[in-house]
């Protein structure tokens, strides 16, 4: 029996991957959604109390990126390690929310032993407000 050649081409489709702001105050280049792709991002940087800056891979300039404006967040840069964790837990080809850090503690009253637990300041979490791009 003759031997022959079989040629197998196997073609591997990468699917992308995408972080998403939900946007309380939607501007007119984002809608109420924010998608990035994220083999974009070079990286992550917290530019003040209340705006996040993401970075993109540019060969011409280091300036080109989305500023995510935000509530302050209770604990320093937890907007940014919420980036990181939703770049990092996203499967191939689903979008990942960024989650929202927490930007108020809640606040209990003090233990009155009957084992009800009376909060008097609900916990309040940062919301994304806007994002602008710099080219």
């Amino acid at each position: 029996m003759p031997h022959t050649n079989t040629n197998l081409t196997l073609t591997l489709t990468k699917m992308a991957k995408y972080i998403k702001f939900n946007l309380t105050a939607p501007g007119a280049t984002t809608g109420s959604e924010l998608l990035i792709n994220i083999d974009q991002i070079t990286r992550i940087a917290t530019a003040s109390t209340t705006t996040t800056d993401i970075f993109f891979d540019n060969n011409v300039t280091a300036t080109k990126k989305w500023r995510v404006t935000h509530l302050v967040p209770l604990v320093a840069n937890d907007v940014l390690n919420a980036i990181q964790a939703a770049m990092t837990a996203n499967p191939g080809g689903v979008v990942s929310t960024v989650g929202s850090p927490v930007s108020v503690a809640q606040i209990p009253l003090g233990q009155t032993g009957s084992g009800r637990q009376v909060i008097t300041t609900a916990q309040v979490n940062a919301s994304y407000t806007s994002a602008a791009f710099t080219a």
